[in-house]
C-alpha cells in the first residue's frame, strides 16, 4: 500500500510567514512512522515543490492520500483531495491536522473520505487497518458526510512516536526559523496549562497538558543531526523542576545544541538563574508572547501577566545574550497615538525581532467579535492568518491601520543597531531574511493599496 503524505502550499492570498520561517512537517513524519512495514510512505512538502499536486499523484499512484494543514490551508486541502479523486478514483483521501481536530466541519467535502479529529497517533494506524478490511472504523475518525458528536469521542490520549525524518531528506537543508538555519523540530509536551482567550493552541488538546518523560526527550535530541533545535511546545518553560532535569541531562549526556523555545515572561522573571544556566547549555532564543504593553489589554486577554513583568523578562534575556522573538497583539480599537506608543516601546526596550498580530478571533477560541465588525467571512480561510486585519478598526480606516502596521515593523527592522546586529549571521541567512522580509513587506503594501479603494 502506497501512502502519500502531503503538506499543502499556502494560498497567494495568505500573508506568507513561510518567507521568514519554514520548518519540517513533523506531524506527517510521525504519521509515516505509524504505518506498517509493508506500507510505502512518501512525503511531499508542497511549500518547497514547484510542481503541482497532480504531478505527484500521477508519479506515485498512491492508494491512500493524506493531507494536513491549518485554517488557511482548508481550500488547498479540499482541492488536493478533489484532484486525487479525479485522477485516482480508488484512492482513499484522509484529512487531518490541528484545524480539522477543532473545526472538522470545515473539511466536510465529497472528496474527503475521512477526517481524523481525535488522537491521530492512536487512530491513524487503526484507520489504515480498517482500509485493509481488518477492523471497524476507529472512534475519532469521521467519514465523508458524518458530523461530529463531541460527547461520544474517546478521551484525549497523548502518545509520541519517533518521526520518520528520513522521508524529507531532500528538503531538510532548506528548513529554517528566522536566523536559525537548518532547524529540526522537537515536541516535548502537548497542550498548555494556561488559558489565554485568544489562543487556538489550548483548544487542540481540550485544555489538557501532558509532558513527555525528560529522558525520552533527551534520547530523541541525541539522535538529531541538526544543531539548531526548535522545541515546538506551546510553552517549554512550564516547570522549574522539568527545565532543571533537562539541563542536567544536557550536561550529563554532553549534548551540544542551540535551542529556540516558547516561554512566558513571568517564568523568566521568577527564574533568572535557570535562564542563565540554560543559556550556558545552548539556549539561544525565546519566543515570548508579550501581547501588549497595556495592563488592561493584558487582563482582557486573560494573559495573567503585566507590562512590568514583560519588560523585566526582556532585560533578563538581553543580559544573558538570549534573543527574544516578541509577539504582540494589535487591538482594533487602537488610535494613531496607540501605535506611536507601541513603536516607542519597541525602540525603548530594544526589541529586534517582532511579530505584530492584528487581533484575530479564530474559530474555537474565547474571542467573540460581533459579525458586523469582521472584515471577511469565516469561510475566507486564506485570510485567517493572524496577519490580515480581521476586525474593522474603530478609530481609523483599514488603509490607515495597515500603514501603521508597516510603520511599526519598519521601526524595528530598519534601526541601524538592529541592522548591525544581523551581521553576525552567515550571508546565506542574511539573504534569506532580507528577501523573506521584503516578500512579506510587499504583501502588506498590497493589502494597504487594496484597502484604500475598498
Amino acid at each position: 500500500m502506497k501512502v502519500l503524505l502531503v503538506r499543502p502550499r499556502p494560498s497567494a492570498e495568505t500573508i506568507g510567514l513561510q518567507h521568514v520561517m519554514l520548518v519540517e512537517p513533523l506531524e506527517l513524519e510521525e504519521l509515516a512512522a505509524l504505518l506498517p512495514d509493508d506500507c510505502e510512505p512518501i512525503l511531499v512538502d508542497m511549500i518547497l515543490e514547484k510542481q503541482e499536486i497532480d504531478h505527484f499523484l500521477k508519479k506515485h499512484q498512491p492508494d491512500v492520500f493524506c493531507v494536513t494543514g491549518y485554517i488557511t490551508n482548508v481550500p488547498e486541502m479540499k482541492s488536493y483531495c478533489a484532484t486525487a479523486k479525479r485522477l485516482l478514483p480508488m484512492c482513499v483521501t484522509i484529512a487531518g491536522g490541528v484545524h480539522v481536530e477543532v473545526i472538522p466541519e470545515d473539511l466536510l467535502d465529497a472528496a474527503v473520505d475521512f477526517r481524523v479529529v481525535r488522537n491521530a497517533v492512536t487512530v491513524f494506524p487503526m484507520l489504515i487497518e480498517h482500509l485493509r478490511g481488518r477492523g471497524e472504523k476507529p472512534a475519532g475518525v469521521l467519514s465523508t458526510w458524518e458530523t461530529v458528536d463531541w460527547e461520544t469521542l474517546p478521551p484525549f490520549e497523548f502518545a509520541w512516536v519517533p518521526p520518520r525524518r528520513d522521508l524529507n531528506r531532500p528538503y531538510r537543508d532548506r528548513y529554517f526559523y528566522i536566523f536559525h538555519d537548518r532547524v529540526a523540530l522537537l515536541k516535548s509536551a502537548f497542550g498548555c496549562p494556561f488559558s489565554c482567550n485568544f489562543c487556538f493552541c489550548r483548544k487542540i488538546t481540550g485544555e489538557h497538558f501532558h509532558a513527555r518523560p525528560t529522558e525520552d526527550v533527551l534520547t530523541e535530541l541525541e539522535g538529531l543531526a541538526e544543531t539548531e533545535i526548535y522545541i515546538v511546545d506551546d510553552d517549554f518553560l512550564i516547570s522549574r523542576a522539568r527545565i532543571e532535569a533537562f539541563c542536567d541531562g544536557l550536561e550529563s549526556r554532553k549534548i551540544r545544541k542551540h535551542f529556540l523555545i516558547y516561554g512566558r515572561s513571568d517564568f523568566i522573571v521568577k527564574h533568572p538563574d535557570l535562564i542563565a544556566r540554560f543559556t550556558r547549555l545552548g539556549l539561544r532564543t525565546v519566543i515570548v508572547g508579550l501581547e501588549s504593553f497595556d495592563a488592561k489589554e493584558l487582563a482582557s486577554y486573560d494573559k495573567g501577566t503585566d507590562p512590568e513583568t514583560n519588560e523585566e523578562a526582556l532585560r533578563i534575556l538581553q543580559r544573558h545574550g538570549v534573543d527574544c522573538y516578541a509577539t504582540l497583539i494589535l487591538n482594533p480599537d487602537w488610535s494613531h497615538a496607540d501605535f506611536e506608543f507601541l513603536r516607542k516601546k519597541l525602540v525603548e526596550l530594544d526589541i529586534r525581532y517582532v511579530n505584530l498580530q492584528p487581533l484575530t478571533p479564530l474559530p474555537g477560541t474565547g474571542l467573540h467579535i460581533p459579525q458586523e465588525r469582521l472584515l471577511f467571512h469565516r469561510s475566507d480561510y486564506a485570510r485567517w492568518d493572524l496577519a490580515h486585519i480581521a476586525v474593522r478598526p474603530s478609530k481609523m480606516s483599514v488603509h490607515a491601520y495597515y500603514r501603521e502596521i508597516i510603520k511599526s515593523y519598519e521601526a524595528v527592522l530598519y534601526r541601524p543597531t538592529v541592522l548591525k546586529s544581523h551581521l553576525k549571521y552567515p550571508p546565506r541567512m542574511l539573504w534569506k531574511m532580507m528577501s523573506g522580509s521584503w516578500a512579506v513587506h510587499r504583501q502588506y503594501m498590497k493589502k494597504m493599496r487594496e484597502s484604500k479603494h475598498a
